[in-house]
């Protein structure tokens, strides 16, 4: 078992010989903190609060807290089709001159070309239908056009479309209604919507069909193209305990916690349930109102370890 433990050892002499050089002591030079005696599933350790702190050793108490599971999906930004338009020409002709390129801003009635028809050889302005940006410009004087023709595409950019694609193991957990945390590349990117429509058909060419909220863009923050994560919460449930991410270990390939006591902290095995970014649910081992490490429990571990081994 030394040889197991050798790599657990040294981490235990190198951060618990800092610790052993600030612990506290009594009126009699003994330590404050005695060791624990190891319970059935789990050995103990001593540490005490002033070499806790410096450590980093946090606590946290044991309480009911809420899960809430997600399912992370990346798509990318898309004009809202509901607030899109196609520009052509109403009658056959020449394009006599172009007002607006692509990137513009136009306002509902403003001339983005005008076209000089074949049959009346008079000049007629095309113009934009709603307020908005031009994103595609495809005209240029000269050209001959009709109506079939797309000679301009103008958006109001107000809303976009944030789309995910959605595999076919993941179709299951993804419905209408259901809430999504958006993100771009950068931190301060970010909003929440809820998914309004999920495609009833996929995509031969990825093998995904399409979830779709909409977001709203006043600031033009988002732009049509840009990529996108999305998280969606698949469960939200209060749970009876709850720890820190933190706080769980492993020994001897069971999960474990580090509960104090009286005495210092003795590794108790627990089993866990579901889990989240911030917590983990804990069915049996531990009850409510219990304090146990949080954060650095690392440390605790090497000390039980080294307690371990110096035994064997």
């Amino acid at each position: 078992m030394k040889c197991k433990l050798q790599s657990w050892m040294v981490l235990a002499v190198l951060v618990l010989g800092a610790i052993a050089g600030c612990s506290s002591k009594n009126s009699d030079g003994s330590d404050a903190a005695v060791a624990a005696p190891p319970p059935a599933e789990g050995g103990g350790a001593k540490i005490s609060a002033q070499a806790a702190e410096r450590a980093g050793i946090e606590l946290s108490t044991v309480a009911p807290g809420r899960i809430r599971e997600t399912l992370t999906l990346y798509g990318s930004i898309k004009p809202n089709a509901e607030q899109e338009r196609d520009i052509r020409a109403r009658y056959p002709g020449v394009i006599s001159s172009v007002r607006k390129s692509a990137g513009d801003s136009v306002k509902k009635g403003d001339v983005l070309l005008t076209v000089e028809a074949n049959e009346s050889l008079q000049v007629y302005s095309v113009v934009s239908p709603l307020s908005g940006q031009v994103l595609e410009r495809s005209a240029n004087p000269g050209d001959a056009v009709d109506g079939s023709m797309v000679l301009m595409k103008v958006a109001d950019l107000s809303s976009v479309w944030a789309e995910f694609a959605v595999f076919a193991r993941d179709l299951a957990h993804v419905r209408r209604g259901m809430r999504v945390t958006y993100r771009g590349a950068d931190a301060d990117e970010i909003g929440e919507s809820d998914i309004g429509y999920v495609a009833p058909a996929g995509h031969a060419d990825s093998q995904s069909v399409v979830a779709r909220a909409v977001v709203e863009n006043g600031d033009g923050r988002w732009v049509p193209g840009q990529f996108i994560s999305g998280d969606v919460v698949t469960t939200d449930v209060q749970v009876s305990l709850v720890v820190a991410p933190g706080a769980v270990q492993k020994i001897k390939g069971r999960p474990v916690v580090f509960v104090q006591t009286s005495e210092g902290f003795e590794a108790r095995a627990v089993e866990i349930g579901r889990h989240d970014e911030a917590a983990v649910e804990i069915t049996s081992g531990i009850e409510a109102g219990e304090r146990v490490v949080a954060k650095n429990s690392f440390v605790v571990k090497a000390e039980v370890l080294k307690s371990e081994a110096e035994e064997d």
